[in-house]
């Protein structure tokens, strides 16, 4: 029976596990018990009957009949029985809470070296299978905000009125969220040899241009991304149907479309953007690799992205694109090479700093000049075009940020300045003159600096858009926090403090319940 049963259990988990990575590449966490109803409804993409699983089914059935036949138990006092089971029990839970759900455990494990350490199916495979389903059971059910009611968001979003966007003030957006672009020039004053973001500040001047204060530095790319996508300050795992400004745009009736120039498995994208409303996202398996071999740098992703943006635009429908860019992605090389370009003169540079923030800057350069290009592609065109460019986080720049200190520029939190030098980074709106005229409004001046789940919100506003209910809420939400971080920070007043300072922390409460309900409950 312990047999039969432990047997049972394994195949079970092992089938389902190996399918939906066959499948979506994407493994099964203890969260997915939850979507049992979804698993059924897709379970004949996924199953697949192979010889091995035969012969898996095989050993176990010929083992159980080896077992009853030629093992047979010995008889014991019952006191012994119940002593072994309150045994196990107590050993499993103490493995539990202890090695199974210890983060440094389960990263002590490396990844296997012909695998992907990005990739999220890389560490199931590595790690066994079984182990990892039991290390995410802890996040199974993702923190549910103090004082949480179903009933009470799904009120309180009932009290705003869903506006359409009307056809007579529709225009096309194109999204754009550049890796590690930040503009250090604001910061130093020692890049002197060349300007690097000279096609940038022509761009900003011509745009609305404002401030992110994310919540990361030198990585974690997905907060800004799905924060700006959803218009959450707090994300959930995303692994059901969420909503998002994608799909508002969907409903709208305009066509969506994205790209990452980066592998589907990256962040787990290529199965959660279709949570997010998102149809065929284009990745380099889908779609970048019959372009060239690797991954795309702007180069070649900002002119095919434009493209396809075109494409997009002269058919009937008006479109929405929101894509991601992989230049300029750390660590940059931290050594000389011959004819390298300078921006920044050696000085009291040492070779490491000196190198890795040239090599940063080269291809901010080339960036820049491609955000330009995209502009003067759509300037001239009779269809409207609104363009909103952001970065996602500062850059990597040497162990310790060794080479931000060679530069002068604080970023240890220190001081509220160091703060806003750790994690902010630009975003601009930038409109041709069809859509200047259909929306009345010239898109020009200096934006507010908020939160990336506020985005959406400045655009709305520059649109002259009324928006969705949540937009409506959040609005509300920005007058007061336009700064609401996951490192306790809000901004209220113009004073930047921690939230336990708060003394009133309702309103704050009230908008992490309705993103919980948005994007766990509001679709199922």
């Amino acid at each position: 029976i312990g047999f039969l049963f432990s047997g049972i259990v394994c195949l079970a988990y092992s089938f389902t596990n190996y399918w939906k990575i066959v499948s979506r590449d994407d493994p099964l966490f203890a969260e997915d018990l939850t979507l049992v109803k979804e698993a059924m409804q897709m379970s004949e993409e996924y199953v697949n009957i192979t010889f091995k699983i035969y012969m898996a089914v095989a050993f176990v059935i010929i083992g159980t009949i080896l077992i009853a036949l030629f093992i047979k138990g010995r008889s014991s006092k019952v006191v012994w029985r119940i002593v072994a089971s309150i045994l196990v029990v107590f050993l499993s839970g103490e493995l539990y809470s202890g090695a199974y759900t210890s983060s440094e455990v389960y990263y002590s494990f490396p990844v296997w070296e012909k695998l992907n350490p990005w990739f999220e199916s890389s560490n199931y495979i590595s790690r066994g299978g079984i182990y990892p389903f039991i290390y995410s059971i802890q996040t199974a059910m993702p923190y549910v905000p103090e004082g949480y009611d179903e009933n009470e968001s799904e009120q309180l979003l009932k009290q705003y009125k869903y506006d359409l966007i009307p056809e007579d003030k529709q225009v096309n957006v194109m999204v754009v969220m550049f890796e590690a672009y930040s503009d250090l020039s604001k910061y130093t004053d020692m890049i002197t040899l060349a300007d690097p973001y000279e096609d940038f500040h022509r761009l900003q001047e011509e745009s609305y241009t404002g401030e992110l204060v994310t919540n990361v530095f030198a990585g974690g790319t997905i907060d800004t991304e799905r924060s700006v996508i959803t218009g959450f300050s707090n994300l959930s795992s995303f692994r059901r149907d969420s909503w998002s400004y994608v799909r508002y745009f969907s409903d709208m009736g305009y066509s969506i479309d994205g790209s990452h120039a980066g592998y589907k498995s990256f962040y787990n994208r290529y199965n959660i953007n279709k949570n997010l409303g998102f149809g065929e996202y284009k990745f380099i398996e889908n779609y970048y690799s019959q372009i060239q071999p690797g991954i795309p740098m702007d180069d070649v992703f900002l002119p095919e992205i434009t493209r396809l943006f075109s494409e997009q635009i002269n058919s009937s429908k008006k479109a929405f694109s929101f894509s991601v860019t992989y230049q300029n992605h750390g660590p940059y090389e931290d050594f000389p090479r011959e004819g390298q370009f300078q921006y920044v003169p050696q000085g009291d540079l040492d070779v490491k700093d000196h190198s890795i923030i040239n090599n940063y800057l080269r291809g901010i350069e080339n960036t820049s000049y491609h955000m330009m290009n995209i502009a003067d592609q759509f300037r001239d065109s009779k269809e409207p075009v609104v363009l909103v460019f952001f970065g996602d986080h500062k850059p990597w720049l040497g162990e310790f940020s060794s080479t931000y200190t060679a530069l002068g520029i604080n970023i240890f939190e220190d001081s509220e300045e160091s703060f806003y030098n750790h994690y902010n980074t630009e975003y601009l709106i930038w409109a041709n003159d069809a859509a200047k005229e259909i929306l009345g409004n010239d898109f020009v001046g200096e934006g507010p600096t908020i939160s990336p789940c506020y985005l959406m919100n400045v655009l709305f506003e520059q649109c002259g858009w009324e928006g969705p209910e949540y937009l409506k809420f959040s609005n509300e939400v920005m007058e007061v926090f336009p700064v609401t971080t996951t490192t306790n920070k809000v901004l209220i007043n113009d004073t930047l403090i921690d939230t336990g300072a708060l003394a009133d922390k309702t309103l704050l409460n009230e908008f992490r319940k309705m993103q919980y309900y948005l994007s766990r409950d509001y679709y199922n």
